[in-house]
C-alpha cells in the first residue's frame, strides 16, 4: 500500500491510545457493582458497568485491526523470517518477562492481602500468569499463522485472490455487514460439537482465538487496499453515530425475545456493533491526528510499558485505596491519574534509557 505518514500517524497514535485504555477499564473494575474482579471497593456504581461494556465493545477489535495492520506492512516490506524474528522480540519476550515478574508480583499481593486463597504457586499455574497479556497471546497467535500462511506459495496466492476478490465484488459497507455472519458460524460448531470453550493451560480458548481472528484478518486487507481504508477511515462520525444508535437499540430489543431467531439477531447485532464502533475509532483518530508531533510520539513509544505494568499498579493503589471511603468517582480519577503519571515515568526514566530493560519489557 502507498500511504502517506500522516495515514501511519493516526494508526500509531491510536494504537497507543487504545494499550492505555487499559487503565480506565481495569480501573473501571474496582468500582463495578459486579463485583467480579481480583479487587473490588464496597464502593461501586452502575456508571462504571457501563463504562467497561461501552471500552470492551471497540477497544480490542479495533486494536487488533491496527496490528494486523502494522502486521501486513512489516512482513511485506521486511520479508516473512525477519518479520517472525522480530515479533518474537516484541511480542513473545515482553510477555513472558512481564508474566514471570509483575503478574508473580501481582499474585503475591493478591495472595498477602487475602484476595485469593489458593497459594500464589496453584494461582500462576491455572492461568493467572496471564491475566492482562491475553490478548498479547492471541496477537502472537495469529502472528505465527500469518507467517506460517506466507511461507506457502499456494496458501499465499490464495489469500491474495480472495482479498482481491472481495474488493472487486463486494462494497465495504456490505462487506462490513457479512462479518458478523462469521459469529453465527462460531456458534454453530459449538452446537455441533466442536469443543469451542475447551481452555488451553487455563490461558485461551478455541472461541476466543476464532473470534478475534477476523478482526486482525481485516486489518491484513486494510493494508493492502487503499481504498478499503480510506473508506472505513472516513466514515461519517454523524451518520456513524446515528447507525450505532439504532443497532443499539435494536440490539436492546431483540434480546427481550426467547426463541431462538431473537438469540440469533442479538448475535448479530452485537457483532456489527463491534465493526461499527471501529470505524467510527478509525475515522476519529483520522480526523484528529493532523500530523506528527513528539507528545504523539512520546505516547507511542511509552504505551506499551504503560500497559505492562499499569495492571499491576491499579491493583496496588487499589489496595491502598478501596476502602480508605472515597467515593467512587474520586477513587477511580484518583487511580487513573496516578497510574498513567507512574506507568510514562516507568517507561521514562526507567526502560527507554536501559537497553536491557528496553529490551525485556519493550522488545528493542
Amino acid at each position: 500500500m502507498q500511504g502517506s505518514n500522516k495515514r501511519i500517524d493516526y494508526l500509531d497514535v491510536m494504537r497507543s491510545v487504545l494499550m492505555m485504555l487499559g487503565i480506565v477499564l481495569h480501573t473501571a473494575h474496582l468500582y463495578n457493582p459486579s463485583q467480579v474482579w481480583l479487587v473490588y471497593a464496597p464502593e461501586h456504581h452502575p456508571f462504571f458497568n457501563y463504562l467497561i461494556k461501552a471500552i470492551s465493545t471497540f477497544r480490542m477489535p479495533a486494536f487488533l485491526v491496527v496490528s494486523g495492520f502494522f502486521c501486513a506492512m512489516f512482513v511485506i516490506r521486511y520479508g516473512n523470517a525477519y518479520f517472525l524474528r522480530s515479533r518474537v522480540k516484541r511480542i513473545l519476550l515482553p510477555l513472558l518477562v512481564c508474566a514471570l515478574s509483575l503478574n508473580v508480583l501481582q499474585a503475591i499481593l493478591l495472595h498477602h492481602f487475602g484476595w485469593i486463597t489458593e497459594d500464589v504457586t496453584s494461582y500462576l499455574l491455572s492461568g493467572g500468569w496471564v491475566q492482562h497479556l491475553w490478548f498479547l497471546l492471541d496477537l502472537f497467535i495469529f502472528v505465527v499463522l500469518l507467517s506460517l500462511a506466507y511461507s506457502i506459495a499456494p496458501v499465499r496466492q490464495l489469500g491474495r485472490y480472495l482479498n482481491n476478490a472481495a474488493v472487486k465484488w463486494l462494497p465495504l459497507p456490505l462487506f462490513i455487514a457479512l462479518l458478523p455472519l462469521y459469529g453465527l458460524v462460531l456458534v454453530t460448531l459449538n452446537r455441533l460439537g466442536l469443543p469451542m470453550y475447551h481452555s488451553w493451560l487455563g490461558i485461551t480458548d478455541l472461541y476466543e482465538v476464532l473470534y478475534n481472528l477476523p478482526f486482525f484478518v481485516f486489518g491484513l486487507m486494510l493494508y493492502s487496499n487503499a481504498g478499503w481504508l480510506r473508506q472505513f477511515s472516513k466514515l461519517n462520525l454523524i451518520y456513524g453515530t446515528a447507525v450505532l444508535i439504532f443497532l443499539c437499540i435494536a440490539n436492546y430489543m431483540t434480546r427481550q425475545g426467547t426463541e431462538s431467531i431473537w438469540q440469533v439477531l442479538t448475535l448479530y447485532s452485537d457483532l456489527l456493533i463491534r465493526w461499527i464502533c471501529v470505524a467510527l475509532c478509525f475515522s476519529l483518530f483520522n480526523l484528529a491526528v493532523t500530523r506528527s508531533h513528539q507528545y504523539w510520539r512520546f505516547l507511542s513509544e511509552a504505551s506499551y510499558s504503560v500497559y505492562l505494568f499499569h495492571h499491576v499498579i491499579v491493583i496496588g493503589l487499589g489496595l491502598l485505596l478501596i476502602n480508605a471511603g472515597l467515593p467512587p468517582l474520586v477513587g477511580f480519577c484518583l487511580i487513573v491519574s496516578l497510574t498513567l503519571a507512574l506507568t510514562l515515568a516507568i517507561h521514562k526514566y526507567l526502560i527507554a534509557p536501559n537497553k536491557i530493560l528496553r529490551l525485556l519489557f519493550n522488545g528493542k
